[in-house]
């Protein structure tokens, strides 16, 4: 029991990861600082779609479902869970694009809205301009 508990979780905090990744870019434009964050998280994402491997959170959810005496899947986390929910037609270029045009967006907005405002100092209040003489 104790195992398939893990292994639901370990699918929480693997979904909730994928929207971080999807729209974290938005949250920064409230919490800048969130960039140092969700950057890494974008990068290692990529990479391992890129090279093609399993998400370390999919190879730990499998793992728990064995444990449990449960069947793991065979697919990794996005084909078991979300892409049933998308046409195959989508699924091989649609999705990574959606992925990349939702980020770009994102940071784009995220730009646009730091070059409007002025530069904050600690506690949100307008840094301090050096005096003139």
């Amino acid at each position: 029991m104790l195992y398939a508990r893990a292994a639901d979780l370990t699918a929480i905090v693997h979904a909730a990861f994928i929207a971080f990744v999807l729209a974290g870019g938005f949250l920064a434009w409230r919490w800048p600082r969130l960039v140092w964050v969700h950057l890494p998280a974008v990068a290692v994402t990529a990479v391992i779609f890129l090279v093609g491997a399993d998400c370390p959170l999919t190879d730990l959810e499998r793992h728990f479902r064995r444990e449990a005496g449960q069947r793991a899947y065979r697919d990794g986390f996005v084909a078991h869970y979300l892409l049933p929910m998308v046409p195959d037609t989508v699924r091989t270029v649609g999705v990574p694009l959606f992925v990349i045009g939702l980020n770009v967006a994102a940071y784009a907005g995220y730009v646009a809205r730091r070059r409007a405002r002025p530069e904050r100092g600690l506690g949100g209040r307008p840094a301090p301009t050096a005096s003139r003489r």
